[in-house]
């Protein structure tokens, strides 16, 4: 049974008709010059079933970090959403870093966190796509997590974010948790939310399942161990493609998601919907064979 209210802490808003230089990388990214997620989109795609009060709006590969907080926060304090909560976009390897995180922090009364995109697998060869070749994400330039000059300058983030009293949202591979754990046990004092279960990619339910799991709860369990950690349960459709339209890929995505429950425990896990993104069939670029908001929360009441 679901409850009778809801708080989504996980979601994306972009317009780049409005804000044509905001949203460039994006744009290249997804391969379109226009692109439009708007609030009343949103809104629209609860429905009237769900109660959902208040939510957490999450960074959209933004060409300026301070100015997607500033314009989220203008729809908010318009009555266009209920955000409550802003999670911006900074570069870690940014020469300017502290003056950056206090022009984001003064951009919105409702910043609360930040994420940089951390994904990485490998410079991408010629040829190759962004996520679809490698798990390589746009604009990973360096592995911020396993290289000691990368992290140096991840690590000099954290202990600014302590200074402003602001979260880190982490979205790494899995191959990366371990590092990542070993990386923020030095920094207890910051508020870490990992994001989309860690990030398994790809699985199937074959055997090649095998090895990518144990890889990605050997990390998770390292990660478990810090207190400050918290979890979004989200992005399945990466995890486990077409989980929501086959039986036997269902049980795999559930299977996942109590195993991390179970790990961290409850109160440590929040459902999100990582919309509109978990739209989308396989959690990147195709927009076929999704599902609606309401059927996704259906499922996480299962």
């Amino acid at each position: 049974m679901l409850p009778t209210t809801i708080i989504d802490p996980h979601h994306h808003f972009y317009d780049s008709v409005s804000n044509p230089t905001l949203h460039v990388t994006l744009c290249k990214f997804m391969g379109s010059d226009v692109l439009t997620y708007q609030p009343e989109q949103y809104s629209k795609d609860v429905g009237d079933t769900l109660n959902i009060i208040k939510t957490v709006h999450v960074e959209c590969l933004p060409d300026s970090g301070a100015e997607e907080a500033a314009w989220v926060d203008a729809c908010a304090s318009n009555g266009r959403c209920n955000v409550h909560a802003i999670v911006a976009s900074c570069d870690p390897a940014r020469e300017d870093l502290e003056q950056t995180l206090a022009v984001i922090c003064a951009s919105s009364g409702r910043v609360r966190g930040i994420r940089w995109i951390l994904n990485y697998d490998g410079a991408l060869q010629p040829g190759e796509e962004a996520i679809a070749s490698r798990a390589t994400w746009p604009r990973v330039n360096a592995d911020y997590l396993r290289d000691e000059q990368a992290a140096s300058k991840l690590e000099r983030m954290l202990a600014l974010l302590a200074k402003h009293d602001l979260s880190f949202d982490l979205q790494c591979n899995p191959a990366q948790l371990k590092s990542a754990a070993a990386i923020f046990a030095r920094h207890p004092q910051v508020r870490l939310v990992l994001d989309h279960l860690g990030h398994p990619r790809y699985l199937g339910g074959d055997s090649e399942d095998e090895a990518k799991i144990f890889e990605w709860k050997e990390g998770m369990r390292a990660l478990a161990e810090l207190p400050q950690v918290h979890v979004k349960l989200s992005m399945l459709g990466y995890a486990v493609p077409g989980w929501h339209m086959d039986t036997r890929k269902a049980e795999l995505a559930k299977s996942l998601v109590r195993w991390v429950i179970s790990t961290f425990g409850a109160n440590r896990c929040m459902f999100a919907t990582n919309w509109p993104v978990d739209g989308f069939g396989d959690g990147g670029h195709s927009s076929s064979n999704g599902l609606d908001i309401p059927t996704l929360y259906a499922h996480f009441a299962e």
